[in-house]
């Protein structure tokens, strides 16, 4: 009699597939940005956390109404700190000591975030954490607390009543706003350990009620099980990073795979398998000064990725495409 040591999480079946060429619009979790740089890698057309990372889901649900209302940034929203304005719905990265200069940046990423969102197939929303952080003076939910101190907050876990009530609304905005959209959520595997092990547990679970709930609400709305694949399938630290908190580059190449077969068509497989190649070429260290040599492997690589094309009309190559360009001119042979 066999043995079989592990228990495999099925992801189930999803009657739509995202296929080459096919937009993906990603956001929440650090997770998201995981996935991202597999689809990237992978050269299929996608968009991650414009904002910055997204943690719990009234953050998120901010984030789209703004893309879909075009909701922009306003000079009145910012708050100053340390020499310079911050925007609590927005990363860090967006802070400056000219408060034009933070709208402007952010109104930027909104209308870059709306051109794609109205033109993908694929929403795929990553949550967290269903603890929130609660601006005192204005009851604001913030996205990001910018360094400020803890008296400035009230932090408490939503409950899953208030998460369905939040999606339902967005669902059909975002089904009014792209009538092709389908709507994939995933539970991010990263344990929030400061919120202790109990407390990690039960607010994974508040979102894990949310979302099936949601599932259960709307047609093409998913769930994709990733946080399962690691609690149950790779229940292992050997799984997880030196921090024994977030998954290891082993366990996020294993949830891509079992995401690309499970999600990917057919057709977006075997592309996959071909642009591998050209992604590894990218990364190959030349290690000749020979100008003979040079100009043959970009010009071996330009005829794949021709082939590519011409095989795939969807192809995102043109990065990949002007790279070897360039190293065939810079070559002068």
């Amino acid at each position: 009699m066999p043995y079989d040591f592990r228990t495999v999480v099925e992801p189930g079946n999803y009657p739509d597939t995202i296929d080459v060429g096919s937009p993906v619009f990603l956001i929440g979790s650090c997770f998201a940005d995981n996935i991202d740089i597999k689809l990237n890698e992978n050269r299929l057309h996608s968009m991650t956390n414009p904002f910055g990372v997204l943690y719990n889901p009234f953050s998120i649900a901010t984030a789209l109404k703004r893309v879909i209302k075009r909701n922009f940034c306003e000079k009145e929203e910012l708050v100053f700190r340390n020499q310079l304005w911050h925007h609590f719905d927005f990363h860090g990265r967006f802070n400056n000591a000219e408060p034009d200069l933070v709208c402007e940046a952010i109104n930027n990423e909104i209308d870059n975030a709306r051109a794609f969102l109205s033109q993908t197939g694929f929403l795929i929303v990553t949550f967290g954490t269903s603890f929130v952080y609660e601006r005192k003076d204005t009851s604001q939910i913030v996205a990001n607390c910018h360094k400020f101190p803890n008296d400035f907050f009230n932090r408490y876990m939503a409950e899953p009543e208030e998460i369905v009530s939040l999606y339902k609304d967005l669902i059909v905005s975002l089904r009014l706003f792209n009538p092709n959209l389908k709507i994939i959520f995933t539970i991010s595997p990263v344990r929030h350990w400061k919120d202790g092990a109990h407390g990690n547990q039960i607010s994974k679970a508040s979102l894990l009620l949310a979302v099936d709930k949601l599932v259960h609400l709307f047609e093409k709305v998913w769930y994709f099980p990733a946080y399962e694949i690691v609690m149950d399938e790779l229940r292992d630290y050997r799984f997880y990073d030196s921090g024994m908190i977030n998954p290891s580059g082993q366990a996020v190449d294993y949830i891509w795979y079992r995401f690309s077969q499970a999600l990917l068509s057919g057709e977006a497989q075997k592309y996959i398998a071909r642009a591998k190649k050209i992604h590894q070429a990218r990364q190959h260290r030349l290690l000749t000064d020979s100008e003979e040599l040079i100009f043959n492997f970009a010009q071996k690589n330009l005829r794949l990725i021709e082939y590519v094309q011409r095989q795939f009309p969807g192809a995102q190559l043109d990065e990949d495409l002007e790279y070897f360009r360039s190293l065939q001119r810079k070559s002068k042979y």
